[in-house]
């Protein structure tokens, strides 16, 4: 539809206007340029053109027509906060009753629903999908707002958008479209709603017809091929049919890359709670950015109606990708791939390292300097940021200036960037911190920090680790504060035990237990005291560590979140927990397991948290579990080793 200009008050702004200054282009003439550039998808054109209109423009309606239509370009470029603010000035203006603002109230109505749709608010996504559908009477015009519904309500009100896929089905029936791609997509989408509703059995079929439409089982194929075979293989897995399954799964090419789709630097699953529960299980979608950040995520299947599927996908909107790989992989999958996902029962258990930041981060706010709190989710979207502040902060206050400290810190542990650059920010955050006096504590951190960095997995690499942590506690600034001592001299300990060092590491956590400075309830006593029982349990001496376990002044449940994990005494994985239809369709994929450890060494509640393609390795490795055994670790009563730990199983053919 093309674009007229609008309303009298306007043409007579114009008239003026041209009257004044015939050679300046008129604005009829800018609104015009802007529209050609808007409908010709030139999108940063179309926001210049409506920009300078908007500041010559006083007349409401025409404010809010170029308000509208500047949102959807803004949208086109994915500036996507900058267009809903657009949108929202220019709906509270646009008037209800003019039906040549018909298309454009739609448009903007249906880009705000897919807006919230991208951000999960599928509350607001529903409400704006709702408001424009009616505006449309043609299925062709108004097939946007439609697949709206079905998306956003399937996981709230699966029968209403059931009936909304059997409507679109009908009008296309009706007005006996031609394209065959739009009857494709809402049979796709009514298989889905079927498969989110329990019927995989009719979900399969509806899916059958929609790879039939789409030209079948072919190599070429695009976004919409993908999810329709993977929608499939889903059904098919659901409803006991692996054949199908397989078959379909491997014409997506999914769990077909060399050496398997590549794992994020963050890949954290959402935590159980009070919209997930461990049975809960999801398929989520999601897209790569080219800084590695996730792009859209959209739960595609969740085991139950409710607000558990937005919980899955809001935990992948966090994830990032290093660019080493990102490297590996390719366009179409960078724009779609899915996982498999659970929640997590892990309680996170404070590291050494994270015990002594909270001393950089306490010494940097009592000098002015409080920690922040990015906005953004995942590393990878930090980044950028972070580096933007740090030059800004370089300028402003010079290059060796406290106020570098805390950026430096966080680019420093920031997952997504390279090793050797975390270790210089480390260094430069130190060379400061010395400068300005920190505590020791502080300096501990920046110093282990920089040696993990270091540390390699080269043959003796453990051995240097040691002996420069052991340096480290001997040098009279650390060695006089019983806290920086105590959190060096605890990651000596942990270190000797992962080399099976027993004797050494109990004497070091009897010297650290009893740390003159050490308050009754510290921290990192406690962890010493709970770490020497296991040891003195390991080595035959109960009583001991009855003993030892009671100083500490913890319960089983809170030893357990100082405690170090138990080593593994025996057991692995093998060849024989590659599943064989994998390895007959040659698929190749991982497994982010789960896993609590009772007192006495045995894997138990082992599960899946998010796996790689979707149902194809759980189980195996779930099965692989049972030949693992750890040390046997003391908790009075017997209580659970060891909650929540996790680790990833790949799977590679021919290994």
């Amino acid at each position: 539809m093309r674009h007229s200009f609008l309303g009298a008050a306007a043409a007579g702004c114009w008239l003026a206007s041209a009257a004044l200054a015939a050679p300046t282009p008129t604005v009829q003439q800018q609104f015009e340029t802007a529209t050609a550039a808007l409908d010709s998808g030139r999108w940063a054109d179309a926001i210049t053109a409506y920009e300078a209109l908007e500041r010559s423009i006083r007349n409401p309606r025409t404010l809010a027509v170029i308000r509208v239509r500047k949102g959807r370009a803004l949208a086109g470029l994915g500036r996507i906060d900058e267009a809903a603010s657009a949108f929202r000035l220019g709906l509270s203006d646009l008037p209800t009753n003019d039906p040549s603002l018909i298309e454009d109230r739609y448009l903007a109505l249906v880009t705000v629903g897919e807006i919230a749709q991208h951000d999960l608010d599928y509350g607001q996504a529903l409400e704006s999908f709702r408001a424009a559908k009616p505006l449309m009477t043609g299925m062709l015009e108004r097939s946007r707002a439609s697949k709206g519904l079905i998306l956003t309500g399937m996981f709230y009100d699966a029968p209403a958008a059931l009936a909304e896929a059997d409507a679109s089905l009908a009008a296309i029936a009706a007005e006996k479209l031609p394209d065959k791609r739009i009857e494709a997509m809402f049979r796709n989408l009514r298989g889905r709603v079927l498969l989110n509703l329990g019927r995989p059995d009719e979900a399969k079929k509806e899916l059958f017809r929609a790879i039939t439409l789409l030209g079948g089982l072919t190599s070429k194929v695009d976004a919409a091929d993908l999810a329709a075979r993977s929608d499939l293989s889903i059904a098919a897995l659901r409803s006991g049919d692996e054949e199908t399954a397989r078959q379909y799964l491997a014409w997506t090419g999914a769990g077909q890359f060399a050496n398997a789709f590549p794992s994020g630097a963050e890949m954290t699953p959402p935590p159980c709670g009070e919209d997930l529960t461990p049975d809960d299980v999801a398929v989520v979608e999601f897209s790569i950015r080219d800084d590695g950040s996730v792009g859209t995520a959209q739960p595609i299947f969740a085991s139950r109606q409710g607000p558990s599927a937005l919980a899955f996908a809001r935990a992948v909107q966090a994830w990032s990708w290093k660019p080493e790989a990102l490297a590996k992989i390719g366009s179409l999958f960078r724009a779609m791939t899915r996982v498999e996902m659970r929640c997590t029962t892990s309680t996170e258990r404070p590291s050494v390292l994270a015990l002594l930041r909270n001393h950089v981060d306490d010494w940097l706010a009592a000098r002015g300097f409080p920690a922040e709190d990015s906005a953004a989710r995942s590393d990878a979207r930090r980044l950028q940021p972070l580096k933007t502040e740090l030059a800004r902060r370089e300028t402003a206050s010079g290059p060796d200036s406290l106020a570098l400290v805390p950026v430096l810190a966080n680019l420093a542990v920031n997952a997504i960037v390279p090793r050797k650059d975390g270790l210089a920010y480390l260094a430069r955050a130190e060379a400061i911190a010395r400068r300005e006096k920190a505590p020791a504590a502080a300096i501990a951190w920046f110093r282990i920090a920089q040696l993990g960095e270091e540390r390699g997995w080269e043959r003796g690499a453990r051995d240097r680790y040691l002996a420069s942590l052991q340096e480290l506690a001997a040098k009279p600034e650390i060695a006089a504060d019983s806290t920086a001592a105590g959190g060096v001299r605890l990651e000596i300990a942990e270190t000797l035990y992962r080399a099976k060092r027993n004797n050494e590491a109990m004497a070091e956590l009897r010297s650290l237990a009893s740390t003159p400075g050490l308050g009754e309830h510290d921290a990192l006593r406690a962890a010493a005291l709970v770490r020497l029982a296991s040891l003195e349990l390991a080595a035959g001496d109960d009583k001991a560590a009855r003993a030892t376990f009671a100083r500490s002044g913890l319960t089983a449940d809170q030893c357990s979140l100082v405690d170090t994990p138990p080593r593994r005494k025996s057991g692995s994985f093998s060849d024989s927990d590659f599943p064989m239809d994998a390895e007959r369709w040659g698929f190749e994929g991982w497994v982010r397991t789960e896993w609590d450890v009772s007192a006495t060494g045995a894997p138990v509640n082992v599960r899946t948290t998010v796996a790689y393609p979707p149902f194809v390795f759980s189980a195996s490795a779930v099965r692989g579990f049972d030949r693992l055994r750890y040390e046997p670790t003391f908790r009075p009563g017997g209580g659970l080793a060891c909650g929540g730990m996790s680790s990833r199983v790949n799977f590679r053919r021919g290994t």
